[in-house]
């Protein structure tokens, strides 16, 4: 269980976000969905970095985890193990989730969004998540960074701490409660999803990334003539004029679509088949150094082969989805995508459904924001196909070129909300799939509008029919 709440965050007043397998946030324009991913995705990224564990002490400052901590690391650096009972380790872990929640809100969240941090000055985040099920066979392995190690086991209800020196150093007691808080982020990182995020810039970035590593060369050109004396100006001014204010999400999705020559030399354990995308497109993608290609799988008369900036806006929005899947994709990852339909016509909307129902039950995370209504129903139709009914065979039978067996969701891992007037509404969700009015009340409407206007254009004779 992962549930995360948000106060002041954009347009978001209060918002509580369950993640299920299937994650689904729907809404008009402008009603905060993309600020409550971005977050979720910052927060993520932030605690499952390595790189931030031994900066994590820090934050502690001076409160019950530190002084909690410090009691530990004196207990363990006098006899080498410490054991405390797992309610105790389950607490703390929950109070630090809650700290390291507390301090991305104040001082981390705006670099999200790269903005200034008076931007989010009010902005409140919190992640809690399920550590509950600590088994005998749960292990935290050690990290080989610091002098000293500490292995983390879990026997019979305790947790056990276990020091081990990695070289001869005068006070190794320093050492420990930095350890204990790495402990705690590793375990942290081990019970969270990895994230990765297909955000609404997508269809933009293989179109510009090129020019944005010209201009990173240019920047260093410029520099490089400060060195003749004939130049006079501030070289920070000029590197901060001269960089482009992109979120992290799509800073990350640039650094995907540059590496795309290595990542594509890679498999995901996952194995996931790119079928989907390459119906959807006609064709598939190849990256090397210098490119990226779309090579078309239609009749020999109307094939080609292009650079992807040349293809269209829908074959560029699916790219990284295809070296995702192909390439990058792990279990219990989460997935986020901004609007998996844009630039999709309806029947590929369709099919985008049931990709989204593949890789949940492949064995990923996924959520999404839409504004697709086709996507809901389909959805909806492979809910009620995990039901058992008479007649389903023959209907499987009927639409064999479009579903098998597998196409089919629980409505169990499902979670959907509406996003309106600052906040996320629960959508009910049964046997018949997602109840999503805000689609439902739109198409009503222009329902009724239609069948009144076919009235009253009718022939008059024919009115009275």
């Amino acid at each position: 269980m992962v549930k995360a709440t948000f106060k002041n965050t954009g347009p978001i007043k209060s918002a509580e976000l369950e993640l299920g397998d299937l994650t689904i946030i729907a809404g008009q324009n402008n009603t905060g969905k993309t600020y409550l991913v971005y977050t979720l995705y910052g927060f993520l990224k932030y605690i499952n970095e390595p790189s931030h564990w031994y900066s994590l002490q820090e934050i502690g400052g001076d409160n019950s985890i530190s002084k909690q901590l410090n009691i530990f690391a004196r207990q363990l650096s006098d006899s080498g193990v410490l054991s405390i009972p797992a309610t105790q380790f389950k607490h703390l872990v929950k109070q630090y989730i809650q700290e390291l929640s507390r301090f991305f809100s104040k001082e981390l969240i705006h670099n999200v969004f790269s903005t200034s941090k008076q931007e989010f000055a009010d902005a409140q985040f919190n992640l809690e998540m399920d550590v509950n099920d600590i088994t005998d066979e749960t292990f935290i392995p050690g990290l080989k960074y610091l002098p000293i190690d500490i292995n983390v086991s879990f026997k019979g209800g305790r947790v056990v701490f276990e020091q081990e020196m990695q070289a001869e150093v005068p006070s190794p007691e320093d050492f420990i409660p930095t350890e204990l808080y790495v402990c705690l982020g590793r375990f942290i990182s081990l019970k969270s999803p990895s994230v990765f995020i297909l955000s609404a810039e997508r269809f933009g970035i293989s179109l510009f990334y090129k020019e944005l590593d010209f201009t990173k060369n240019r920047l260093v050109e410029e520099l490089q003539k400060l060195s003749d004396g004939t130049k006079h100006f501030n070289p920070f001014e000029f590197i901060i004029k001269g960089s482009s204010r992109y979120a992290q999400p799509i800073k990350d999705n640039i650094d995907f679509t540059r590496d795309l020559a290595r990542i594509q030399t890679e498999k995901s354990v996952l194995a996931l088949d790119d079928h989907s995308i390459r119906e959807m497109m006609e064709g598939y993608y190849k990256a090397d150094s210098s490119d990226i290609r779309f090579i078309s799988r239609r009749r020999k008369s109307n094939r080609f082969d292009i650079p992807l900036h040349l293809a269209s806006s829908s074959a560029r929005g699916l790219s990284d989805m295809y070296f995702y899947l192909k390439h990058v994709a792990s279990p219990g990852e989460l997935l986020i995508i901004d609007e998996p339909e844009s630039h999709l016509s309806p029947t590929n909307q369709i099919l985008m459904a049931r990709l989204l129902a593949f890789c949940v039950n492949a064995g990923l995370k996924v959520l999404i924001t839409t504004h697709s209504d086709y996507l809901i129903k389909e959805i909806n139709n492979l809910v009620m196909l995990d039901n058992n009914f008479e007649g389903k065979e023959e209907f499987l039978a009927r639409h064999k070129n479009e579903y098998t067996e597998h196409d089919r969701l629980s409505p169990d891992a499902i979670k959907a909300y509406t996003c309106e007037a600052g906040t996320l509404k629960a959508c009910r969700i049964d046997s018949a799939g997602i109840d999503m009015p805000v689609f439902d009340d739109a198409i009503d409407k222009i329902n009724r509008t239609s069948n009144e206007l076919a009235l009253l254009t009718m022939p008059h004779g024919m009115q009275n029919d």
